[in-house]
Protein backbone atom coordinates (compact mmCIF):
# COMPACT_ATOMS: atom_id res chain seq x y z
CA UNK A 1 0.00 0.00 0.00
CA UNK A 2 2.76 2.44 0.96
CA UNK A 3 4.79 1.51 -2.09
CA UNK A 4 1.86 2.23 -4.42
CA UNK A 5 1.33 5.63 -2.81
CA UNK A 6 5.03 6.50 -3.14
CA UNK A 7 5.06 5.58 -6.81
CA UNK A 8 1.90 7.59 -7.43
CA UNK A 9 3.33 10.68 -5.74
CA UNK A 10 6.58 10.38 -7.70
CA UNK A 11 4.70 10.05 -10.99
CA UNK A 12 2.48 13.00 -10.14
CA UNK A 13 5.52 15.13 -9.27
CA UNK A 14 7.07 14.37 -12.66
CA UNK A 15 3.87 15.44 -14.43
CA UNK A 16 3.74 18.56 -12.26
CA UNK A 17 1.16 20.95 -10.90
CA UNK A 18 -1.84 20.68 -8.56
CA UNK A 19 -4.18 20.20 -11.52
CA UNK A 20 -2.14 17.41 -13.11
CA UNK A 21 -4.29 14.57 -11.82
CA UNK A 22 -2.49 14.07 -8.49
CA UNK A 23 -5.72 14.12 -6.52
CA UNK A 24 -7.44 11.78 -8.98
CA UNK A 25 -4.50 9.36 -8.80
CA UNK A 26 -4.44 9.40 -5.01
CA UNK A 27 -8.22 8.97 -4.80
CA UNK A 28 -7.96 5.96 -7.10
CA UNK A 29 -5.24 4.39 -4.95
CA UNK A 30 -7.16 5.10 -1.73
CA UNK A 31 -10.25 3.50 -3.27
CA UNK A 32 -8.28 0.41 -4.27
CA UNK A 33 -6.82 0.16 -0.76
CA UNK A 34 -10.30 0.39 0.76
CA UNK A 35 -11.60 -2.36 -1.51
CA UNK A 36 -8.73 -4.59 -0.41
CA UNK A 37 -9.53 -3.94 3.24
CA UNK A 38 -13.25 -4.54 2.71
CA UNK A 39 -12.35 -7.90 1.16
CA UNK A 40 -10.28 -8.71 4.25
CA UNK A 41 -13.18 -7.70 6.51
CA UNK A 42 -15.43 -10.07 4.55
CA UNK A 43 -12.86 -12.87 4.86
CA UNK A 44 -12.57 -12.29 8.61
CA UNK A 45 -16.36 -12.49 8.97
CA UNK A 46 -16.46 -15.73 6.96
CA UNK A 47 -13.81 -17.13 9.29
CA UNK A 48 -15.78 -16.09 12.39
CA UNK A 49 -18.97 -17.72 11.11
CA UNK A 50 -17.12 -20.86 10.02
CA UNK A 51 -15.81 -21.29 13.58
CA UNK A 52 -19.35 -21.41 15.02
CA UNK A 53 -21.13 -23.18 12.14
CA UNK A 54 -21.18 -26.57 13.87
CA UNK A 55 -21.93 -25.24 17.37
CA UNK A 56 -25.47 -25.39 18.75
CA UNK A 57 -27.17 -22.18 19.81
CA UNK A 58 -27.34 -23.53 23.36
CA UNK A 59 -23.56 -23.91 23.41
CA UNK A 60 -23.10 -20.44 21.92
CA UNK A 61 -25.16 -18.96 24.77
CA UNK A 62 -23.50 -20.98 27.54
CA UNK A 63 -20.55 -19.63 29.54
CA UNK A 64 -18.27 -22.66 29.33
CA UNK A 65 -15.63 -21.23 31.65
CA UNK A 66 -15.70 -18.19 33.98
CA UNK A 67 -12.58 -16.74 32.33
CA UNK A 68 -14.25 -16.83 28.89
CA UNK A 69 -17.36 -15.09 27.57
CA UNK A 70 -20.37 -16.86 26.10
CA UNK A 71 -19.61 -16.93 22.37
CA UNK A 72 -22.84 -15.02 21.65
CA UNK A 73 -21.29 -12.14 23.64
CA UNK A 74 -18.19 -12.21 21.43
CA UNK A 75 -20.37 -12.01 18.31
CA UNK A 76 -22.32 -9.04 19.64
CA UNK A 77 -19.13 -7.32 20.79
CA UNK A 78 -17.53 -7.76 17.34
CA UNK A 79 -20.55 -6.10 15.74
CA UNK A 80 -20.90 -3.19 18.16
CA UNK A 81 -17.15 -2.48 18.19
CA UNK A 82 -17.38 -2.17 14.40
CA UNK A 83 -20.37 0.14 14.71
CA UNK A 84 -18.55 2.27 17.28
CA UNK A 85 -15.46 2.87 15.13
CA UNK A 86 -16.64 2.56 11.53
CA UNK A 87 -20.02 4.28 11.96
CA UNK A 88 -20.23 6.50 15.06
CA UNK A 89 -16.63 7.67 15.49
CA UNK A 90 -15.43 7.43 11.89
CA UNK A 91 -14.97 11.06 10.84
CA UNK A 92 -16.12 13.21 13.76
CA UNK A 93 -14.82 13.71 17.27
CA UNK A 94 -14.41 10.47 19.23
CA UNK A 95 -17.27 10.62 21.72
CA UNK A 96 -16.36 7.54 23.73
CA UNK A 97 -13.90 4.67 23.37
CA UNK A 98 -16.28 1.84 24.29
CA UNK A 99 -19.87 1.09 23.38
CA UNK A 100 -22.44 1.40 26.18
CA UNK A 101 -24.42 -1.58 27.36
CA UNK A 102 -23.86 -5.31 27.71
CA UNK A 103 -21.09 -5.50 25.10
CA UNK A 104 -18.87 -3.07 26.99
CA UNK A 105 -16.10 -5.26 28.47
CA UNK A 106 -15.38 -2.79 31.27
CA UNK A 107 -18.99 -2.52 32.44
CA UNK A 108 -19.42 -6.29 32.30
CA UNK A 109 -16.25 -8.29 33.05
CA UNK A 110 -16.12 -11.86 31.81
CA UNK A 111 -17.27 -13.49 35.04
CA UNK A 112 -20.61 -11.62 34.78
CA UNK A 113 -21.39 -12.23 31.11
CA UNK A 114 -23.05 -15.59 31.61
CA UNK A 115 -25.94 -13.88 33.43
CA UNK A 116 -26.79 -11.32 30.72
CA UNK A 117 -29.82 -11.45 28.44
CA UNK A 118 -28.79 -12.00 24.80
CA UNK A 119 -30.70 -11.90 21.51
CA UNK A 120 -31.18 -15.07 19.51
CA UNK A 121 -28.41 -16.19 17.18
CA UNK A 122 -30.51 -15.21 14.17
CA UNK A 123 -31.00 -11.70 15.58
CA UNK A 124 -27.32 -11.42 16.37
CA UNK A 125 -26.31 -12.41 12.84
CA UNK A 126 -28.78 -9.93 11.37
CA UNK A 127 -27.30 -7.18 13.54
CA UNK A 128 -23.77 -8.09 12.44
CA UNK A 129 -24.79 -7.95 8.77
CA UNK A 130 -26.74 -4.70 9.17
CA UNK A 131 -23.85 -2.96 10.93
CA UNK A 132 -21.43 -4.18 8.26
CA UNK A 133 -23.63 -2.70 5.53
CA UNK A 134 -23.78 0.65 7.33
CA UNK A 135 -20.02 0.62 7.94
CA UNK A 136 -19.25 -0.01 4.27
CA UNK A 137 -21.56 2.81 3.25
CA UNK A 138 -19.93 5.22 5.69
CA UNK A 139 -16.41 4.28 4.59
CA UNK A 140 -17.24 4.75 0.94
CA UNK A 141 -18.83 8.14 1.57
CA UNK A 142 -16.16 9.49 3.90
CA UNK A 143 -13.04 8.24 2.11
CA UNK A 144 -9.45 8.27 3.29
CA UNK A 145 -8.28 11.56 4.76
CA UNK A 146 -4.63 12.37 5.26
CA UNK A 147 -4.01 14.24 8.49
CA UNK A 148 -6.90 12.45 10.25
CA UNK A 149 -5.31 9.79 12.51
CA UNK A 150 -8.24 7.37 12.27
CA UNK A 151 -8.64 7.66 8.51
CA UNK A 152 -5.07 8.10 7.28
CA UNK A 153 -3.91 4.86 5.63
CA UNK A 154 -7.31 3.48 6.75
CA UNK A 155 -5.91 2.97 10.25
CA UNK A 156 -9.34 2.52 11.84
CA UNK A 157 -10.34 -0.18 9.33
CA UNK A 158 -7.14 -2.09 10.09
CA UNK A 159 -7.97 -1.79 13.80
CA UNK A 160 -11.48 -3.21 13.37
CA UNK A 161 -10.12 -6.02 11.18
CA UNK A 162 -7.55 -7.01 13.80
CA UNK A 163 -10.23 -6.85 16.47
CA UNK A 164 -12.35 -9.47 14.70
CA UNK A 165 -9.29 -11.67 14.15
CA UNK A 166 -8.52 -11.35 17.86
CA UNK A 167 -12.03 -12.45 18.84
CA UNK A 168 -11.79 -15.33 16.41
CA UNK A 169 -8.87 -16.55 18.51
CA UNK A 170 -10.85 -15.97 21.71
CA UNK A 171 -13.85 -17.90 20.34
CA UNK A 172 -11.57 -20.79 19.39
CA UNK A 173 -10.09 -20.80 22.91
CA UNK A 174 -13.60 -20.95 24.35
CA UNK A 175 -14.50 -23.84 22.06
CA UNK A 176 -11.45 -25.76 23.26
CA UNK A 177 -12.84 -25.38 26.80
CA UNK A 178 -16.47 -26.12 25.94
CA UNK A 179 -18.52 -28.45 28.07
CA UNK A 180 -20.07 -31.59 26.65
CA UNK A 181 -18.87 -33.14 23.40
CA UNK A 182 -15.52 -31.85 22.12
CA UNK A 183 -15.47 -29.15 19.46
CA UNK A 184 -14.90 -30.48 15.93
CA UNK A 185 -12.86 -27.85 14.12
CA UNK A 186 -14.10 -27.24 10.55
CA UNK A 187 -10.56 -27.31 9.16
CA UNK A 188 -7.03 -27.79 10.33
CA UNK A 189 -3.56 -26.67 9.37
CA UNK A 190 -0.82 -29.26 9.27
CA UNK A 191 2.45 -27.70 10.33
CA UNK A 192 5.56 -28.72 8.37
CA UNK A 193 8.14 -30.85 10.20
CA UNK A 194 10.62 -28.87 12.26
CA UNK A 195 14.05 -28.39 10.77
CA UNK A 196 16.66 -27.49 13.38
CA UNK A 197 20.37 -27.18 12.79
CA UNK A 198 20.98 -28.11 16.45
CA UNK A 199 19.46 -30.93 18.56
CA UNK A 200 15.92 -30.38 19.83
CA UNK A 201 15.95 -29.07 23.39
CA UNK A 202 19.19 -27.16 22.90
CA UNK A 203 19.61 -23.61 24.10
CA UNK A 204 21.34 -20.64 22.52
CA UNK A 205 22.90 -17.68 24.28
CA UNK A 206 22.21 -14.01 23.59
CA UNK A 207 25.34 -12.07 24.53
CA UNK A 208 23.48 -8.96 25.64
CA UNK A 209 23.64 -5.41 24.36
CA UNK A 210 21.43 -2.68 22.93
CA UNK A 211 18.62 -3.83 20.64
CA UNK A 212 15.75 -2.18 18.78
CA UNK A 213 12.24 -3.19 19.81
CA UNK A 214 8.82 -1.89 18.82
CA UNK A 215 7.79 -0.29 15.56
CA UNK A 216 6.81 3.00 13.96
CA UNK A 217 4.08 1.30 11.91
CA UNK A 218 0.57 2.73 12.33
CA UNK A 219 -1.34 0.42 10.00
CA UNK A 220 -1.28 -2.99 11.69
CA UNK A 221 0.61 -2.46 14.99
CA UNK A 222 -1.18 -1.89 18.29
CA UNK A 223 -0.40 1.25 20.29
CA UNK A 224 1.47 -0.78 22.92
CA UNK A 225 3.86 -1.97 20.19
CA UNK A 226 4.97 1.59 19.42
CA UNK A 227 7.27 3.45 19.20
CA UNK A 228 10.48 1.85 17.93
CA UNK A 229 13.13 2.35 20.62
CA UNK A 230 16.39 0.97 21.98
CA UNK A 231 16.73 -1.04 25.19
CA UNK A 232 19.69 -2.61 26.95
CA UNK A 233 19.36 -6.37 27.48
CA UNK A 234 21.48 -8.44 29.83
CA UNK A 235 22.89 -11.73 28.49
CA UNK A 236 20.52 -14.73 28.66
CA UNK A 237 19.95 -18.27 27.46
CA UNK A 238 16.83 -19.24 25.51
CA UNK A 239 15.48 -22.45 23.97
CA UNK A 240 16.28 -22.75 20.28
CA UNK A 241 12.73 -24.00 19.60
CA UNK A 242 9.31 -23.58 21.26
CA UNK A 243 8.54 -25.88 24.17
CA UNK A 244 6.47 -28.88 23.11
CA UNK A 245 3.40 -30.09 25.02
CA UNK A 246 5.17 -33.23 26.19
CA UNK A 247 8.11 -31.23 27.54
CA UNK A 248 5.75 -28.91 29.42
CA UNK A 249 3.96 -31.94 30.90
CA UNK A 250 7.31 -33.32 32.10
CA UNK A 251 8.03 -29.96 33.74
CA UNK A 252 4.66 -30.05 35.54
CA UNK A 253 5.05 -33.66 36.71
CA UNK A 254 8.54 -32.88 37.97
CA UNK A 255 7.11 -30.16 40.24
CA UNK A 256 8.56 -27.35 38.17
CA UNK A 257 6.24 -24.69 39.59
CA UNK A 258 7.06 -25.74 43.16
CA UNK A 259 10.85 -25.97 42.86
CA UNK A 260 12.26 -22.69 44.12
CA UNK A 261 15.69 -23.25 42.55
CA UNK A 262 14.18 -22.98 39.07
CA UNK A 263 12.82 -19.47 39.61
CA UNK A 264 14.34 -16.04 40.00
CA UNK A 265 13.09 -13.57 42.61
CA UNK A 266 11.05 -11.84 39.89
CA UNK A 267 9.43 -15.12 38.90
Amino acid sequence: MVGRRSRARAAAARIGGPDSGVNRAMDSIAGAALEELLALLAEARQRTLLLIASVSEADLRLQHDPIMSPIIWDLGHIAHFEELWLVRNLDGPVRFGEMPGKYNPFEYPRRTRGTLDYPSLAECLRTMAEIRDRAIGRLQRVGERRGKPLLENWYVVQMVLQHEYQHGETILQTLQLKRGSPYAAPRQYRTPPAQLSIPWGSMVRFPGGRVLIGTTDRTVAYDNERPCHEVELAPFWIDAAPVRNGEFLEFLLDGGYRRRELWSQEG
